[in-house]
């Protein structure tokens, strides 16, 4: 068997009998699969048989599909001349061509055809409005890719570089709308917009080959509005998945080892759980390491024959690094193992969100969302440089939100619906080991809308590969076709996106932004546009949207993108977050005792006046007076309280003072009448009750105070002997004893000559 062939830095990929794995091959031109060694990646390698007769047409051509690249265009990496044979260089789409998938099928569910029209029309406009670029028979050019359970993409591999004038056609707006309205008719009458019905693919392939082959640039206009009615046609509410045997083909599948030889080769060390696959990452398995019994996701390394040793290289050096504590924000990889000619890893499963599944649930991120995100990536991405591994791709699925919950728990799921600054907190992690789904092109890179660099930068993640990241975010690129506009200010965005464009268009000259730059203006537009909005209205309900999803409320602190005004400054998040560990989603921020809480007075006399602060207090002082309530928002009351609701609040609030002081001081009047009646009882039946005692011992002149009484223990006192002169008699009949006498209790237990007289009504 041949050696693998090699054309500069790209190595041709061949199959199991050594032959080169031909991808296309018609009169104009011959395309092979090949793998790049510098990037670690697929590509295609498109020959052009014919020689080039405007060699500065054919430049310009693939220089204009390098500079505007788009989601659904495969990217133009190089593009030249070799011994007089014109090339150029795309990356790789992990699928099979449009019509070899519509030529194996019977028929295809209606739903599903909707899809791929419409995903189709969005990658032949995206094509059409960079030039005349598509080809011939558009159905081959096109390759369509399953993106997730539910959703497909048709991306477009191959494109008309060459200026010939015989291929150039003109579209006309009248063509094309007839076959539009075929396709539409068709659709509609087929049952295409019910969930369950399926139509022929052979009537449905031929209608869609002539409706995009009489496309182009003349008639963009018209493809928009044709896309537009028939997302109107799609079912609102899909169930289930693509059939299998509707599934679309990955390119790589049949050149990669089996499932039964990849569980043979890790038979001691990992028990493979599931061969089911996720059409995301259709190359991986689930497993359980043996000794360990940590979940791992296992995924086989290409050979020498399909890919170059260096991956190997790079799996080793990750494999080394990310076991590190130097690197926690940084996949670990838990195994990379060579048995019976088959390489294979095992990567530590990430109980986290990816982006990709986060902006496949809400399509776009607010200004601040995005923020938020970036703060927490540049650190990440400060630990991927200073570990020198060979990383030069992060997709949008390489990037987790680490939450701290489960894949498959209900609350990742509730936080897939709320924002993030309503999260209790997250940390962010990414990949950076080569994974198969990255080298073949699947999944979302930010970089393919970055222009090719005059000279290479010093590192890969600068500001304009975050602002290329931030179009997928803010909705302004969307690898699905799904637009749509988030909450906020037309000019915000607006600003947002000229300073998008700017670090792009750095990157051209050679002079792309760092990070830091980028995150301060970035932090600046948004500081700007929140100082002028106005305050936010009550929620329904009363309380956080973290609260009625389940989750713990967030801490109330001032968001990191606004300055407080008259406060103690705070720290902005993401501002060196390596001195301290990531928080976990379960602590749920602060604790409970340390919400902020107010009074009952305080909360109905909070718009009422307040005295302003001497000018000679200290710093602390005034910044205490003028700064804003601490009440959380859900306790914060909008109108005025009326004033005679702060009257009766006031008179309530005098009279149960003063009935507690009077109860204190023993002078309540509820206290008197408890004691003035068994003292009368008492005193009518004295005469019998003292004649029954026998005589005590003489009581001596000095005798210690007996303790007082406790209040809430009434203690009845006998009558006394009345002895005193008729001025000390007071109501009831007792009498007051003169200063200096013995104890009231001696006095009363003395023997008397007479009985008493019971007193005068």
């Amino acid at each position: 068997m041949s050696e693998p062939s090699l054309f500069r830095h790209y190595q041709i990929v061949q199959d199991a009998d050594g032959n080169n794995v031909e991808l296309v091959r018609n009169s104009e031109q011959v395309a092979v699969l090949a793998f790049d060694i510098q990037r670690l990646e697929y590509v295609h390698c498109h020959v052009l048989l014919a020689p080039l007769q405007n060699r500065a047409a054919f430049e310009e051509s693939c220089r204009a599909l390098q500079q505007r690249g788009h989601p659904a265009l495969a990217r133009v990496i190089e593009f030249g001349e070799d011994e007089g044979n014109p090339f150029y260089i795309t990356s790789n789409v992990d699928g099979e061509p449009l019509r070899a998938y519509l030529a194996r099928l019977q028929d295809i569910p209606g739903w599903l055809a909707i899809m791929i029209a419409g995903r189709a029309l969005e990658t032949v406009v995206a094509l059409c409005e960079r030039g005349e670029f598509l080809s011939e028979s558009p159905l081959e050019s096109l390759r369509i890719v399953q993106a997730a359970p539910q959703a497909v993409q048709v991306l477009a591999a191959d494109f008309r570089v060459l200026d010939s004038s015989a291929a150039k056609k003109r579209a006309l707006k009248t063509s094309f709308e007839k076959q539009a309205k075929f396709l539409r008719t068709f659709l509609v009458e087929q049952g295409g917009t019910l969930p369950d019905h399926t139509l022929a693919a052979a009537d449905f392939a031929e209608l869609l080959a002539a409706c995009l082959s009489s496309a182009g640039v003349g008639v963009i206009a018209a493809m928009r509005d044709l896309r537009t009615s028939l997302q109107k046609l799609a079912p609102e509410h899909l169930s289930g998945e693509i059939p299998t045997a509707q599934k679309p083909r990955a390119l790589l599948a049949p050149l990669l080892a089996g499932y039964q030889e990849v569980a043979r080769g890790l038979v001691n060390l990992v028990r493979i759980q599931s061969q089911r696959l996720d059409m995301a990452n259709p190359y991986s398995m689930r497993g359980t390491l043996t000794k360990t019994g940590r979940p791992v996701l296992i995924e086989q390394v290409p050979g020498g024959r399909i890919a170059h040793t260096r991956v190997k290289e790079a799996d080793d050096a990750a494999f080394k690094i990310t076991k590190q504590r130097d690197n926690p924000s940084l996949i670990t990889l838990a195994l990379v193992n060579e048995s019976e000619d088959i390489t294979c890893l095992a990567e530590e499963i990430v109980e986290g969100i990816s982006l990709a599944d986060l902006m496949r649930e809400r399509h776009c991120l607010d200004v601040q969302e995005v923020y938020l995100v970036l703060a927490g990536l540049d650190t990440a991405l400060t630990q991927l440089d200073n570990s020198t591994l060979p990383a030069t791709k992060l997709r949008l699925e390489d990037i987790f939100l680490l939450t701290g919950f489960a894949r498959e728990d209900s609350r990742s799921t509730k936080l897939l619906v709320s924002k993030l600054n309503e999260w209790p907190a997250f940390n962010v992690i990414v990949r950076a080991h080569p994974t198969l789904a990255s080298m073949s092109g699947r999944g979302t890179d930010p970089a393919v809308l970055l222009p090719p660099a005059r000279s290479a930068p010093s590192t890969t993640w600068h500001g304009g590969w975050l602002a290329a990241l931030c179009k997928f975010l803010l909705g302004f690129e969307s690898p699905l076709g799904i637009h749509s506009e988030p909450e906020g200010g037309a000019r915000e965005r607006e600003t947002v996106a000229r300073l998008l464009e700017d670090e792009i268009a750095k990157v051209a000259e050679s002079k792309p932004a760092q990070r830091s730059d980028f995150l301060a203006r970035y932090a600046r537009i948004i500081q700007h546009y929140d100082l002028v909005k106005p305050n936010e209205p009550l929620r329904a309900g009363g309380m956080e949207p973290a609260v009625s999803l389940g989750l713990q409320p967030r801490p109330k602190t001032v968001p990191v993108t606004k300055v407080p005004l008259r406060r103690e400054p705070s720290v902005p998040l993401g501002a060196d977050s390596s001195r301290s560990g990531p928080v976990a989603l379960t602590s749920g921020g602060a604790a409970r005792g340390d919400e902020p809480t107010i009074g009952f007075a305080e909360l109905l006399f909070r718009n009422g006046g307040s005295e302003p602060s001497p000018p000679d207090a200290p710093d602390w002082a005034r910044a205490a007076a003028s700064a804003p309530p601490t009440l959380p928002d859900h306790l914060i009351v909008r109108e005025n309280v009326p004033i005679w609701l702060k009257a009766a609040v006031f008179l309530s609030g005098s009279m149960v003072i003063g009935a507690m002081c009077a109860h204190l001081s023993g002078s309540a009047l509820w206290q008197k009448r408890h004691h003035r009646a068994p003292m009368e009882t008492t005193s009518a039946s004295q005469p019998a009750a003292a004649m029954s005692k026998p005589a005590p011992k003489p009581a001596p002149q000095a005798v210690a105070l007996e303790p007082e009484v406790p209040k809430a223990i009434p203690f009845v006192l006998p009558a006394p002997i009345v002895t005193a002169p008729p001025n000390n008699e007071v109501a009831g009949g007792l009498k007051l004893k003169p200063p200096g006498t013995a104890n009231l209790r001696d006095e009363l237990a003395a023997p008397t000559a007479t009985p008493p007289v019971p007193p005068k009504p």
